[in-house]
């Protein structure tokens, strides 16, 4: 079946195509093990839609695909899992991310496979939630950015929050089935500590006790960012809106758009979810 494809917003002289409503994007970032899919995931139950870096990781290297193929023509059948899983056997992320952390040229040649198309995909879904959005609302949406501060994505997004937990992490670590200590070491070698975190954050949630007591501190950040999200100001702060000022893909045409379909989205990516 032939897959539907959506067109990207245009800007024409810097003036957005009327479109409906308007978006709020927050970013959730965090060292690993220390429970930013769970707060994404809170959210979204709230009743943001939700972008998933790593879910999108995993569309945009489907076997066959731009992207699949890629990554086959810089690593090789090396990184193919099984002998008989037909013309375009999947991935072995497994092998690819053992690949990639003992290799930062082999690392940079996979994000610049990778990172563009999920942002191309991402970029289709926001204009499709912003065309949903009735005129004169603001549609709250929440995007798991692994490695938000490390690839200093933060500017595309109007709120950022990390998730701390601190001394947790690493007994929270252990207890993920399928990673060795060796991996676990490089994941969190390639993260920021989290005092930079903190400090460049516009706002952090300490989820290093009981999630009761996280909870309690998420009902009161979806309140402000209820409110924030409501604040549109006068039309010139409108426009300084994260979305689609500040994302490249939304302006006029990019390379590989028809190549980018929204058929597989239900809602930069960290190689530890492997």
């Amino acid at each position: 079946m032939a897959e539907k494809m959506i067109k990207a917003p245009l800007l024409n002289d810097g003036e957005p195509i009327k479109m409906s409503g308007e978006l709020f994007l927050v970013a959730v970032t965090g060292s690993v093990g220390c429970g930013k899919s769970r707060v994404s995931r809170w959210l979204a139950e709230r009743g943001a839609h939700l972008l998933d870096a790593d879910q999108d990781a995993r569309a945009v290297l489907e076997p066959g695909s731009s992207g699949w193929q890629a990554v086959v023509a810089r690593f090789g059948a090396t990184v193919l899992a099984g002998e008989n899983s037909g013309a375009h056997p999947p991935l072995d992320r497994r092998r690819l991310g053992e690949i990639v952390f003992r290799d930062p040229e082999a690392r940079a040649a996979l994000e610049a496979i990778v990172h563009p198309r999920i942002q191309q995909r991402q970029a289709l879904a926001l204009a499709q939630w912003q065309q949903a959005t009735p005129a004169g609302e603001t549609a709250l949406v929440v995007a798991e950015i692994p490695l938000l501060f490390e690839t200093n994505g933060e500017e595309r997004y109007d709120w950022t929050v990390a998730v701390l937990c601190g001394p947790a992490q690493w007994a929270r670590l252990q207890e993920r089935t399928g990673m060795s200590p060796e991996v676990r070491r490089a994941v969190i070698a390639q993260q920021l500590p989290e005092a930079d975190k903190r400090r460049r954050a516009r706002q952090t949630i300490d989820n290093s006790g009981p999630w009761s007591a996280t909870e309690r501190l998420l009902e009161q950040m979806w309140a402000e960012l209820q409110q924030r999200a409501r604040q549109t100001g006068s039309g010139a702060e409108r426009r300084q809106r994260a979305w689609p000022h500040r994302w490249p893909e939304a302006i006029n045409d990019w390379p590989g758009k028809r190549e980018i379909s929204a058929a597989a989205h239900p809602t930069m990516t960290n190689w530890d979810k492997i």
